[in-house]
């Protein structure tokens, strides 16, 4: 397959996405109930809610994250950078998490008392996720498909 510039602004997008979070997501796999991990990962505070639930809700997508979908969407990525089919099918499979896991981030986060009022909450921890996900996902379908 072709390597276009749209390729290439996907994929590194995908890249840089994945990399912050598997990075951000691979602390709360190693240091999951410390101070920081709350404030920066996961956010909110254990008791606003059943401590129980909040960690294991929060760890449960860290390792999800780290084991099945950052390895999906490096090597989807890079696929795309190689011009490879798989690639490009490997990146539509990353695609679905992105918008799929924003719906119960969106309801736990509206439910608990977590959600943000401004720009920042908007657009950087919440919609951006779902937005590339929804970007990629009709880009890699439509190059598959064209």
């Amino acid at each position: 397959m072709d390597v276009t510039y749209a390729t290439w602004a996907v994929a590194i997008t995908g890249l840089v996405l994945i990399g912050l979070l598997g990075a951000m997501q691979l602390v709360a796999v190693l240091r999951p109930r410390t101070r920081w991990t709350i404030d920066n990962v996961y956010g909110g505070d254990p008791k606003a809610t059943d401590p129980t639930a909040y960690f294991a809700f929060n760890q449960g997508l860290a390792r999800a994250d780290v084991a099945i979908w950052v390895p999906i969407q490096i090597v989807g990525s890079i696929g795309m950078l190689l011009g490879q089919e798989w690639g490009f099918l490997l990146a539509l499979a990353a695609s679905v998490p992105y918008v799929y896991t924003a719906v119960p981030i969106f309801i736990w986060d509206r439910d608990l008392g977590f959600r943000g009022t401004g720009f920042y909450y908007w657009v950087v921890i919440w919609a951006m996720w779902p937005a590339f996900g929804l970007m990629q996902g009709v880009y890699v379908l439509w190059r598959l498909l064209g």
